[in-house]
């Protein structure tokens, strides 16, 4: 194992040990029930039109039912689509989750990770997730293919975003702990499947990266409430 890595890991667990127990002596810390971001998802982004989503019925079983969503399926005028869904948390810390924890369900299988910037349009710089997985699918009776989708997407609190799970986790402990507060956190994902080989003129894996890019670098601003 990486040394750096392992002292960084070492470092975490046990500052995660420290909070653990430090919440167990605080576990009724307020519900701050202000969010960093804004459900009404815009009707156009730049030359993508949206349609909203319907929650589906495994989120409506699975998460809280204080959980709030917004979801729009958008659409170029080339054809070209994009998801975008915004998943708030209620009270329970159980509405927010990594999204890698779904996409098995949904027959999808991670290939990679990693954090990239994004440049928003109001001259901040986003880090996200990005993921690349991928399925396979029936292209034709008794054909499949494998499709490969990019999946990118971050954290939103009051005042503060991430792309990591890990980090989401412990300012939340920390803030019951020191503050006694219990925040609302908010994740995004921004989606789009790599058409190149399946449609005609279909954008390869860079080109949908870029797409995706540029949509996050509009988008964004509207749904962090934050400036920071």
């Amino acid at each position: 194992m990486n040394t750096k890595l392992f002292v960084r890991s070492g470092i975490f667990l046990a500052l995660a040990v420290v909070v653990y127990f430090l919440c167990r002596q605080n576990p009724n810390a307020t519900i701050n029930m202000e969010s960093g971001v804004n459900l009404t998802l815009p009707e156009h982004v730049g030359s993508f039109t949206g349609k909203p989503a319907d929650v589906s019925e495994s989120e409506k079983v699975i998460l809280p039912t204080d959980t709030e969503f917004a979801k729009m399926l958008y659409t170029s005028f080339g054809g070209e689509q994009i998801n975008c869904q915004v998943v708030l948390s209620g009270g329970e810390k159980r509405s927010i989750h990594r999204p890698e924890t779904c996409l098995p369900a949904q027959g999808w299988t991670k290939k990679t990770s990693q954090v990239i910037p994004v440049k928003l349009d109001d001259g901040r710089t986003l880090e996200v997730m990005k993921l690349v997985i991928s399925r396979p699918v029936e292209v034709q009776p008794g054909v499949r293919k494998e499709l490969t989708s990019l999946f990118l997407y971050w954290f939103i609190g009051k005042d503060i975003t991430t792309p990591h799970h890990w980090y989401r986790i412990l300012h939340t402990d920390w803030d019951r702990v020191v503050h006694g507060i219990s925040h609302r956190w908010a994740y995004v994902i921004v989606s789009a499947p790599v058409l190149d080989g399946f449609v005609p003129g279909g954008k390869n894996q860079e080109q949908t990266l870029e797409s995706l890019k540029a949509f996050i670098g509009e988008v964004a601003p509207d749904i962090m409430v934050s400036k920071k």
